[in-house]
């Protein structure tokens, strides 16, 4: 994957899991600050699918759609517990929003091992 864009958006899900774990210690409700950090890291991941998007049709190697699959996804998982959280009127929908940050940097560690080891583009 390209790097300048992997490692911010790692590290930005990473510092969101984080900052939201600290409000599920704090029973907080998610809110518009957790929705403009879970647009921030979507956008991120955005540019990453993006840029794998621009590099890798032409590339020799298999598990392209493997590849995909794990970003679309990685876009996908934060919208829907975002959502999930802001409906679940217990104390603890706000874990539900501080789960997915953690879940996008699995992703996307999974999709920059893809990246090395099967599609094989340089550069």
């Amino acid at each position: 994957m390209i790097e300048w864009l992997y490692y911010p958006a790692l590290a930005l899900s990473l510092a969101l899991g984080l900052w939201f774990l600290v409000d599920t210690a704090r029973f907080a409700r998610p809110g518009r600050p957790h929705a403009i950090g879970i647009g921030v890291m979507e956008a991120a991941v955005l540019t990453v699918i993006v840029g794998g998007f621009a590099r890798v049709p032409g590339a020799p190697g298999d598990e392209k759609a493997l590849f995909f699959s794990y970003l679309v996804v990685a876009l996908l998982v934060p919208v829907f517990a975002y959502f999930w959280g802001r409906i679940d009127r217990s104390r603890w929908g706000i874990g539900t929003v501080a789960v997915a940050p953690f879940v996008v940097a699995a992703l996307l560690f999974r999709c920059n091992q893809i990246w090395e080891t099967h599609i094989n583009v340089v550069g």
